[in-house]
């Protein structure tokens, strides 16, 4: 593994690995509270705290994201980049530190993923049901709104510990999900561990191609050029499907 891969948290896949544990947590809380008509509104203390990790998971994930090649003349990428830089000195010297705003972040991979328009499929039962994790909330940083429940919660605890509820918590945690299944170097590493699944490798002479074709370069080369996949990501509680955001695909 070259250097450079050991940097990308996400092409070497420690945050899916991150992500995967938070899902743990929560499938472990569904043992007993399941997710049913009249129980969206539970909440406890074991939610809080996991919506101030998924909470946090996201912002790390966001900055993490800002420094993907790729994106480098993504001027929204270079702020964020250029505030961690500035946290991490005011941290040495013993300031302040400044944190990301989220409207930046969210402002940076509107342009790169429109991720307000993204939906996760929960396997809800005895139906899915649809999420939206970043649909706007607050009209003026369009965070959705278990971020700004995440930021009520890191700041106010006792005023806030109700929106910590089973809803709130699934839909941060969908977002979370979301990230690690949209940006470019995870989708080649999930690709890689076998966690999605290609459904079909269709050629531009309407025929089908070999499962052989599937390849790491075949995969990257038709994510980045096409920002979809004829394959889906499936965890316990979530799908994705990678080929519904392209209205010419077929």
């Amino acid at each position: 593994m070259s250097t450079e891969e050991t940097k990308d948290n996400f092409k070497n896949g420690i945050f899916w690995e991150l992500y995967l544990d938070l899902e743990r947590q929560f499938k472990n809380f569904l043992e007993y509270v399941p997710y049913l008509n009249g129980n969206e509104d539970v909440y406890s203390f074991r939610l809080l705290n996991l919506t101030l990790s998924i909470g946090g998971h996201v912002d790390s994930a966001f900055k993490e994201m800002a420094q993907y090649p790729k994106f480098s003349e993504n001027d929204d990428c270079n702020k964020i980049l250029q505030k961690v830089k500035e946290n991490e000195e005011n941290i040495r010297e013993g300031k302040r530190p400044i944190p990301v705003p989220i409207w930046l972040s969210l402002r940076a991979f509107e342009r790169e993923y429109k991720l307000s328009t993204r939906k996760v499929m929960f396997k809800r039962l005895p139906e899915r049901e649809n999420i939206q994790p970043f649909k706007p909330h607050n009209a003026k940083t369009k965070a959705p709104e278990w971020w700004e429940i995440y930021n009520g919660l890191k700041h106010y605890v006792s005023v806030n510990i109700r929106k910590a509820n089973l809803q709130n918590t699934l839909h941060a945690l969908a977002g979370a999900f979301l990230l690690n299944a949209v940006h470019n170097p995870s989708v080649l590493r999930l690709f890689k561990y076998g966690v999605f699944k290609i459904e079909f490798e269709p050629n531009v002479y309407g025929g089908i191609y070999s499962r052989q074709i599937a390849s790491p370069e075949w995969v990257q080369q038709e994510y980045e050029e096409r920002g979809t996949l004829p394959a889906h990501l499936e965890t316990p509680l979530f799908i994705y499907d990678y080929g519904e955001w392209d209205e010419d695909y077929e």
